[in-house]
């Protein structure tokens, strides 16, 4: 993937910016929210409450585990569709108040998705200022992924087993975002910026959301399926949000450190946007509107999919490419990069030194 780093004409964004506002779609709409979370709420209720009726129906069937398993799995979809809430009400969609904003997202964040609200909001500020940006994004400084060859160079041992082998893994390795960012989160408690008090606030909540779900499973299906239930739980909320959040910038042309672009710009060419339908809107929190979502982040997500058509257009006439792909589409560019990066000393990262050693020479 190439990296931008020409300077490109100004865009002025105060065209679109005005258009956008002019049409209404600036307003805050708490009601979507409430209703959405009420909704959520409910349906995560009745997966307990069914989950506990069939464990108790079949417990002397071998399809016993296999409803806690699916439990599990539904239970981390759920805590994603909590997790995108929180990071709506992190942007300021919700409600005016930005308190109420911090509130709800803080408790969504760390009480019903487990992650830190705090860890959450400072990252992902510095990924919307700079986004894509070598140095400047830690989107894009990930432990075990390499987005640069400088990257992956720099990486030893696992990481750079894995790096080499980043493209074919990416799947596989999704399952594992949902323990990456909680260990990110408690780590990030240890940070100077928040208050004592909110640190211990965001320590509870996390430790109550995933503890009690835990001991809630051991009392249904036994202390050891308990673990195995906890895994499953946490690596299908990892791959939901991982899943949602990857094809917004990944594979997407990166920016030289020292570049200048406009904000426009900026966020156009670094950002992917994904087809679909209602469905899949909210299934993935809205980020499948990722350009617009990056020009008004503040930006509730009912109006996403209209803003759309006037990015749309205002792309068009100011000679600015947006990218839009289908979804199966956009997990081929991302690890298409990803091989490109990982392959970049043209060694096949499967083959056995040894067996290539003894392998006859013509």
């Amino acid at each position: 993937m190439s990296i931008a780093s020409e300077t490109r004409t100004q865009t002025n964004f105060s065209l679109i910016l005005e258009q956008v506002r002019e049409a209404g779609l600036l307003t805050k709409r708490p009601s979507f929210y409430i209703i959405r979370l009420v909704v959520i709420s409910l349906i995560a209720s009745a997966l307990w409450v069914g989950a506990g009726f069939t464990g108790y129906a079949l417990q002397q069937s071998q399809w016993w585990i296999v409803a806690g398993f699916v439990l599990a799995g539904l239970l981390g979809i759920m805590s994603a569709q909590y997790g995108f809430i929180a990071h709506e009400a992190s942007h300021r969609q919700v409600f005016k108040n930005n308190k109420a904003n911090d509130w709800l997202g803080l408790v969504l964040a760390n009480l019903f998705a487990g992650l830190s609200y705090g860890f959450w909001l400072k990252k992902h500020n510095k990924h919307h200022q700079r986004p894509n940006q070598i140095g400047e994004d830690p989107d894009i400084a990930i432990r075990v992924l390499s987005f640069t060859t400088e990257s992956k160079e720099s990486k030893k041992g696992p990481e750079r087993w894995l790096s080499d082998r980043q493209g074919y893994l990416f799947p596989f390795l999704l399952l594992f975002t949902g323990f990456d960012l909680l260990v990110d989160s408690f780590a990030g408690l240890g940070r100077k910026d928040r208050s004592v008090g909110i640190k211990i606030l965001e320590f509870s909540l996390m430790m109550i959301r995933q503890t009690a779900p835990y001991f809630v499973m051991a009392w249904m299906f036994g202390w050891l399926w308990a673990i195995a239930l906890w895994f499953a739980m946490m690596m299908t909320f990892g791959f939901f949000m991982g899943a949602a959040f990857a094809p917004n910038h990944k594979g997407m042309p990166l920016i030289e450190k020292d570049s200048k672009l406009d904000f426009f710009s900026r966020q156009v060419l670094t950002s992917r946007n994904i087809r679909g339908s209602w469905l899949k809107d909210n299934l993935m929190g809205g980020l499948n509107y990722q350009v617009e979502h990056h020009l008004f982040p503040s930006m509730a997500r009912p109006y996403l999919r209209r803003t759309h058509e006037m990015v749309s257009e205002f792309c068009r006439k100011n000679d600015v490419t947006m990218v839009e792909m289908n979804l199966f589409s956009s997990y081929l560019a991302i690890m298409k990069h990803l091989n490109k990066v990982g392959l970049s000393n043209n060694v096949n990262p499967f083959n056995c030194p040894m067996v290539a050693e003894l392998r006859p020479r013509n």
